[in-house]
């Protein structure tokens, strides 16, 4: 899956195909294929600043990836692997998903974003009141749910507690234990009929009756605040694990905040002693974050108490460890922009997604001037008989059903059509009684359907964006089941192959020299004297903590741990020499390195790096194959054109 992202980013660097008008200027053939240069000016302008290697960047680079990228395309297509029902599938499923995407009103879904960013710099507490009622109940039903609701608003007008109306009236599961508290919640936490009247309605006040999915509600709003913004902190973890008890961490965590109380900096003591690796080599700091972002409260309840920057909390637990949390800043929430893609993505899965539907469904009514057809209506509310819902129905032949309900550009949908599409929805929609409501709502959904089908179909046609972006998937697909059967598989195959490979280059995987060091830390310099002295005269680990900790008191800090020449960093005057002992001084934090062994250097097992190996082996392998594409395929460079690309694409 990796290398098929891996491929739908080139595809976007690289491999963007061409719609507009294209130059008569011929940069290169492939078999007297064309490609032009308007083609290659594009993409190279569009794509070069996401190329990081630079020898990349020059014209005469970048036209050989191109190249190797036409070569392959012409194989793939050779091999007939753009014919293959697994492909079509998959590119189909794409687009499909893609579309998505572009069956929207942005204007109206814009509006919801920026009104979510809003409500999303606050938090509501409420209690509600729920009357069930069903989206498509009876009429009389409705009436019965929406009468409970009112008197319900007016014993609250009249002075009763909510606690206790709630109680006697909602029909929320949940109210025999919470009252109808539903405490603390965001935007996207409710439908969106609920969060609407949580917001806008007053603190202390109550919502006049309104309808969701499930009912009629009233909420009764118990208060606002403000949320946090974002913190950045750094930690020293601790880790409880199998080799480490909780009571062992707990020891080692109030070991180094004893050296935090003597002077000693945060970030070296988190570069040496923390277990988080990823945040370690930065002085223990983690990128900002905001309420719910960890996978533990505990840790942001602390983050989140710290009130100056450089504050240190107290020592605390989580399911990972103990840690000690340092306050670097506060970070105020983040602007619209900042969130605007997150937001977007949010609203399109929320119930408030319906508001944007309609919307667009409107606009696509506008936009092939598709007229609701009123005597069809009545016509069918006609002919459906009042058994239709319990009763199996054929729509009857006659030459009305051979009349047009509506037309798309030259595509026309008849009677027919639409009898049909109520046949089919005849036991979904079983619940609803009303033959009149039920030929109104298909009616709506149908003609949407529609609307939505022919938009999605033609999408190519009408949406040059659209149209670039399933290209490059075409091409990052058959890209992928190229390389995967010509390279990629290779490896998993040709397993004498590697190993021969690897028996030829092993001199290249090589495991640099390492040193087992021994590492004692700690602020006063005349203790990092004495376990020098201690270390020369061969005393023990354990004798030589005896003489400078005691079990109030850890002075020093020990560790002993692996460092690889050349992966590790080292202090400017390390002595490589066994037995060597190297003192180093940071922010008054004097750390003693002593190199208790060295191991030489030496050649790496197969199986020790053999990731490497099939690596370097794919690559080998594709070299010789482009040779070979290069040989069966004529490839030609137009001098004289590739000259002119070099002059307009300088920077």
């Amino acid at each position: 899956m990796y290398k098929k992202l891996v491929l739908f980013f080139l595809g976007s660097i690289i491999f963007t195909i061409t719609n507009a008008q294209q130059s008569k200027d011929v940069l290169f053939t492939i078999d007297n294929s064309p490609v032009y240069i308007s083609e290659f000016k594009r993409v190279y302008l569009k794509n070069i600043n996401l190329v990081k290697d630079d020898s990349q960047k020059s014209i005469d680079k970048y036209l050989d990836l191109f190249v190797n990228y036409k070569l392959k395309l012409k194989e793939a297509r050779f091999l007939g692997l753009d014919k293959k029902e697994a492909y079509l599938k998959e590119l189909e499923g794409y687009r499909k998903q893609l579309a998505a995407g572009y069956l929207t009103d942005t204007r109206t879904s814009e509006v919801l974003v920026r009104e979510a960013y809003e409500r999303s710099l606050e938090q509501v507490n409420a209690s509600h009141i729920l009357i069930e009622v069903k989206p498509n109940a009876l009429p009389k039903d409705t009436l019965v749910a929406y009468q409970k609701i009112i008197e319900a608003k007016n014993k609250i007008n009249k002075g009763e507690s909510f606690d206790i109306v709630a109680k006697a009236y909602s029909e929320d599961p949940s109210v025999i234990k919470n009252n109808g508290d539903l405490g603390w919640f965001s935007v996207f936490r409710m439908v969106y009929p609920f969060e609407q009247a949580a917001y806008q309605t007053k603190v202390g006040e109550v919502s006049e009756p309104f309808r969701t999915q499930f009912g009629y509600h009233l909420v009764k709003v118990n208060g606002k605040e403000k949320r946090y913004g974002e913190v950045t902190v750094a930690h020293i973890m601790v880790a409880i694990n199998k080799n480490r008890s909780s009571e062992e961490a707990e020891k080692r965590i109030k070991e180094i905040n004893q050296q935090l109380t003597q002077g000693v900096s945060f970030a070296s003591l988190a570069k040496q002693y923390s277990d988080d690796p990823s945040t370690a080599i930065d002085g223990g700091k983690i990128r900002r974050f905001g309420q719910g972002a960890l996978n533990s409260e505990e840790f942001e309840k602390v983050a989140f108490s710290l009130e100056e920057p450089g504050e240190i909390s107290k020592p605390v637990v989580t399911q990972y460890g103990w840690h000690m949390i340092q306050l670097i800043e506060k970070h105020p929430p983040k602007t619209f922009e900042e969130q605007k893609e997150e937001f977007t993505q949010k609203v399109k899965r929320d119930s408030r997604s319906k508001l944007v539907t309609e919307s667009f469904i409107h606009s696509l009514k506008e936009k092939y001037s598709v007229i609701e057809n009123k005597k069809a209506i009545s016509y069918f509310k006609e002919i459906i008989p009042t058994t239709f819902f319990k009763e199996e129905w054929s729509f009857p032949e006659n030459k009305r059903l051979s009349e047009e309900l509506f037309s798309i550009k030259k595509e026309k949908y008849l009677f027919k059509d639409f009898a049909q599409f109520l046949q089919n929805n005849q036991r979904k929609e079983n619940e609803l009684v009303d033959v009149s409501v039920f030929v109104e709502e298909m009616y709506k959904k149908y003609e949407s359907s529609v609307l939505l089908k022919y938009y999605e179909e033609h999408l190519e046609e009408d949406n040059e964006d659209f149209r670039n972006v399933i290209g490059e998937y075409r091409d990052g697909l058959l890209l992928f089941d190229l390389m995967d059967s010509k390279i990629w598989n290779m490896s998993k195959v040709d397993s004498i192959g590697l190993k021969k490979y690897y028996e030829e280059q092993k001199e290249s995987y090589t495991q640099n020299e390492t040193y087992k060091i021994l590492k004692a830390s700690s602020s006063k310099h005349e203790v990092i004297n004495k376990v020098q002295e201690l270390l020369r005269k061969q005393k023990t680990i354990e004798e030589i903590k005896r003489e400078v900790n005691n079990d109030d008191m850890a002075v020093v800090l020990f560790s002993e741990e692996e460092v690889i020449k050349g992966e590790d960093m080292f202090p400017a005057d390390f002595s490589i020499k066994e037995g060597a002992i190297t003192v180093a001084e940071e922010e008054n934090f004097m750390t003693l390195i002593m190199v208790k062994e060295i191991v030489p250097s030496r050649i790496k097992t197969f199986e020790e790096t053999k990731g490497e190996v099939v690596n370097d082996f794919q690559e080998s392998i594709e070299k010789q194959w482009l040779d070979q594409l290069k040989t069966k395929y004529s490839v030609k460079i137009n001098e004289k054109t590739l000259k002119k690309a070099k002059k307009e694409l300088s920077i």
